[in-house]
């Protein structure tokens, strides 16, 4: 019983629930077909079929393979991250996604225990750039902006 209870099990549990739930909430909505492809709450099934398929293997394997007794020692790890996701999620609209982003990198690599000051910076600010410049400049599909200005 012990193998089946730790850290990795549960953490992959939740992404497949997660994933379960946002495929499920699509069946009642207008904008989760092909043909609303642009609307900003669009989120294609394929995806998340992909998205439980991927995690229901990697539970599987996890459940295979996992030593026993292996102890739970990263749940404050855990809190922090939903805690940071939720924040993310609810400051994404209003200051916009390269912000929110590079505040959500910087707390997930410190959190994964990366702790050069300039590969953090670095990071959160060229993985949202990137996304930023190909979003909102060249593909021209806005992801939401801050209320500083339109560049970021």
């Amino acid at each position: 019983m012990s193998r089946f209870v730790n850290e990795r099990v549960f953490v992959l549990l939740i992404l497949l629930l997660v994933a379960a739930a946002l495929y499920a909430s699509t069946f009642t909505q207008s904008f989760s077909d092909v043909g609303n492809a642009h609307s900003p709450v669009f989120f294609p099934r394929i995806i998340l079929v992909l998205w439980i398929g991927l995690s229901l293997i990697a539970l599987i394997q996890t459940l295979i393979s996992a030593p026993a007794n292996t102890p739970i020692v990263g749940l404050l790890r855990l809190a922090i991250l939903i805690a940071a996701a939720v924040a993310y999620t609810m400051f994404l609209n209003q200051y916009g996604f390269f912000l929110t982003s590079a505040a959500f990198a910087v707390v997930c690599l410190v959190v994964f225990g990366v702790r050069n000051p300039i590969i953090i910076v670095v990071y959160a600010v060229v993985v949202p750039g990137a996304l930023v410049a190909l979003f909102n400049h060249i593909l021209k599909m806005p992801l939401p902006t801050s209320p500083f200005t339109f560049y970021f």
